[in-house]
């Protein structure tokens, strides 16, 4: 099997102050130990990060490990779905179009890192078992949130892909709870797939938009052709604007418990209501 790659998602913004942090106070820097369980799936030189310029120094510090070379730099953020696709398309000429991508973003804490681990392992093996679908992972609610996304299942299998029937970004708090009644499962946002794969979740629309990507990677000032093409980019959220609009395309994966929480804190709650009852 070829041995997969992992993006670590390291530009997007600043999770909100929340309760969640607390938690996080005595752990280590998120980045960091997305960085170390990167590590557990793959060799270093496999690592890749997209971080946004100028960088926030505490962000790109655990970063130094890796190679200079596996530092995909935007000249600003500009939505996930344009995090995503720069990854992507700088990846496509190094590495086999059938080779497993993991993407990983840096705004969660985990307490059990091997449950983390394996669930990062069984889908890398289904990416290269089935390499069409592209794979979520998604985690049991502890309750109706209100920032992330919810991932309804036809099935309710645990330990197989299975496909998507609902996929919902940040519903408010009482579609939430309908949408948890319905098995829904918060997006991680941790998913992989083929480079062919992902590339595809990116629709016809988006074909001028990659075709001058492309020629800014191969131009000799390639910084100066990036902020170009930024500059000119309307942001564009992945789940959103292509998860959302593309269940066909998705199959989710369950975690199992292993204390994934998210760095986000709810936004408004209904009056007398706790956002994270159950």
């Amino acid at each position: 099997m070829t041995e997969a790659w992992c993006v670590l998602l390291a530009s997007r913004e600043d999770p909100r102050p929340c309760v969640a942090q607390q938690r996080a106070r005595n752990k280590r820097d998120p980045l960091a130990a997305t960085l170390r369980r990167a590590a557990t799936v793959t060799s270093c030189e496999r690592i890749a990060a997209v971080i946004a310029a100028p960088g926030d120094p505490w962000r790109q510090s655990p970063l130094n490990e890796l190679a200079p070379r596996n530092l995909f730099i935007q000249p600003k953020h500009q939505g996930t779905a344009y995090e995503v696709l720069l990854a992507l398309l700088l990846l496509e000429a190094r590495i086999s179009a059938a080779t497993p991508v993991l993407f990983l973003p840096a705004d969660h804490v985990v307490d059990d890192e091997e449950v983390m681990t394996n669930s990062l392992m069984t889908m890398i093996e289904w990416i290269a078992e089935e390499p069409d679908p592209v794979y979520l992972l998604g985690a049991l609610p502890q309750g109706p949130h209100d920032q992330l996304g919810y991932i309804v299942p036809w099935h309710d299998a645990i330990l197989m892909p299975t496909g998507v029937y609902e996929f919902v970004e940040r519903p408010d708090i009482h579609r939430a709870r309908r949408l948890i009644n319905a098995g829904g499962l918060w997006n991680t946002f941790i998913f992989g797939g083929s480079v062919a794969s992902l590339i595809k979740l990116f629709p016809a629309r988006f074909a001028a938009t990659i075709a001058t990507l492309r020629a800014a990677l191969r131009s000799d000032r390639v910084d100066l052709e990036l902020v170009r093409q930024y500059d000119c980019m309307t942001p564009v959220d992945f789940s959103q604007d292509l998860l959302a609009r593309q269940t066909d395309r998705l199959k989710v994966l369950r975690l199992l418990r292993c204390g994934w929480w998210p760095l986000k804190s709810p936004a408004l709650n209904p009056p007398g209501h706790s956002a994270l009852a159950s």
